[in-house]
């Protein structure tokens, strides 16, 4: 396994990226476009591996219950109004409202409902929210073409779950996407959007294969929005999942785009990996291998890197029944991707501006946690960042980076927390794996809780949470997967 690390250290040191995983194309071979349309549209349910659809149906369970929470939040609201005066065909539902949109239209505001929360599933390799840039663009897709059977949807989605997963660690490999400067789901949300789109409105594959390039010539996804706290950090998916329907729509229509889609000159790894890409990783084992079995699934509303904190301090408060009353200091040790980024400048952490810098803050969630004993989305509002509470026990808070805490297979890095005590008591918790990984899973009841949660706080009643459940259940049922469309654009 690469040590991303190390990639990225000497990367920069040197001022170059010309490592070994430079690749091109050999005499004679088709661009990575060609198998991978290949794969999306050949494969059928029935030759899907079970372990792969589980993760489907996991991952469709979790976005419906995220997207429903988030109807409200800021960007989401914008959207809706902005659709609700625009117009257009009522092609597809925006999820928790009555309002239809033109596919493409509904896919942006519902993609953003799924990201809006930092609730959304990771896929740690990669570095990618795979479902927020998957589900919206699907469901769309689904409900512009009408009767698409709930076996064909998971098949389209699981297959676009893969590809998204290959294509976040084929380039550059080993290194996070962020360093370079883009957000790796904004930026693949465009490619699987339009795949998954694709499929299901019955394209060929060459039509395929041009919906992946009008889609990658719109492609982007930069990752200021990360450093400045802006909302545009959870608009990208919704602009990807928008642009990819498009792509497909426009490509049916006869429209083309480049053939070069991945290995062009000017094609996808050059110009947003600078050449530096593995052929291997993106094609090993296709259609036997399925790296997003690995995705996670977040146990708190913030940003994945700071899990390991959240879970560290949890502990602590289960083990020595610690109220907000004992504690006298807290020190959060963090690796060397979390705590530039998340903990850093301690100032700033400690007292968050807006909500968006709230979620990118472990010394924020680690003081909601101590404060509450929980973390939960309540704690990521305007309200709450002006609770005199959360801030008395932020104050009480440093971050120190350690680099023995890095995580070389990528993902989130481990977390150690030193809590003192008034008393004079010094505790401490080390978590090496974030809650929800595949190694440390949420139980049954906590998978449930969170789906609880994020419907009440959406505003939905318990009964109508009860039938959101019951068709999720039987999704590889139903003739048509438009019955969940229903469920999710209602008001609840």
């Amino acid at each position: 396994m690469l040590n991303r690390r190390l990639f990225i250290g000497s990367a920069l040191a040197s001022g170059s990226f010309a490592l070994p995983f430079s690749r091109g194309l050999a005499a004679g071979q088709s661009d990575a476009i060609v198998p991978l349309v290949r794969h999306m549209l050949g494969t059928t349910y029935q030759a899907l591996p079970e372990a792969a659809l589980r993760m489907t149906r996991a991952q469709l369970f979790d976005t419906a219950g995220i997207a429903l929470a988030a109807r409200h939040e800021a960007g989401v609201r914008e959207l809706r109004q902005l659709g609700t005066v625009t117009g257009g065909k009522g092609e597809s539902a925006v999820w928790g409202s009555k309002l239809r949109l033109p596919a493409h239209e509904a896919a942006r505001i519902n993609a953003v409902m799924v990201h809006a929360l930092e609730f959304d599933d990771t896929f740690g390799r990669g570095f990618l929210h795979p479902s927020a840039i998957v589900y919206p663009a699907a469901l769309a897709a689904a409900d512009l073409v009408g009767k698409v059977s709930g076996q064909e949807f998971l098949a389209a989605t699981t297959l676009a779950n893969d590809i998204a997963c290959r294509l976040s660690i084929a380039g550059q490999p080993g290194v996070d996407g962020f360093a370079i400067g883009w957000h790796n789901t904004t930026l693949i949300g465009y490619l699987s959007s339009a795949l998954v789109a694709g499929r299901l409105m019955g394209l060929t594959e060459a039509q395929l294969v041009g919906a992946a390039g009008i889609a990658a010539h719109q492609a982007a996804g930069n990752a200021q929005s990360h450093v400045d706290s802006a909302l545009t950090k959870r608009l990208g998916p919704g602009f990807a999942s928008s642009a990819g329907v498009l792509a497909a729509r426009l490509a049916q229509m006869g429209l083309s785009g480049p053939r070069g889609v991945l290995e062009g000159v000017k094609g996808w790894f050059s110009q947003y990996h600078k050449g530096i890409y593995s052929r291997d990783m993106l094609l090993g084992g296709l259609g036997q291998d399925y790296p997003a079995v690995e995705t996670a699934f977040k146990p708190w509303p913030s940003c994945r890197g700071s899990h390991t904190s959240a879970d560290a301090a949890l502990q602590l408060i289960a083990r020595h029944q610690l109220t907000p009353e004992q504690i006298e200091r807290i020190e959060i040790r963090n690796g060397p991707a979390e705590w530039p980024f998340l903990s850093n400048p301690i100032e700033a952490k400690r007292r968050p501006r807006n909500v968006v810098e709230a979620q990118f803050s472990i010394p924020w969630v680690v003081a909601a946690a101590f404060t509450d004993g929980r973390v939960r989305i309540a704690q990521f509002t305007a309200q709450a960042l002006e609770r005199a509470d959360i801030q008395a026990m932020a104050a009480r808070v440093t971050a120190v980076q350690d680099n023995s805490l890095a995580n070389p297979a990528g993902g989130p890095g481990q977390a150690a927390i030193v809590v003192t005590t008034k008393d004079g008591r010094r505790l401490e918790s080390h978590v090496a794996a974030a809650k929800g990984e595949p190694q440390t899973p949420m139980s049954a009841e906590e998978v449930q809780h969170k789906f609880d949660d994020c419907l009440e706080y959406g505003g939905f009643s318990r009964a109508h949470g009860n039938r959101l459940r019951g068709v999720l259940a039987e999704i590889d049922r139903l003739d048509d997967v438009s019955r969940l469309s229903r469920l999710l654009g209602q008001e609840g």
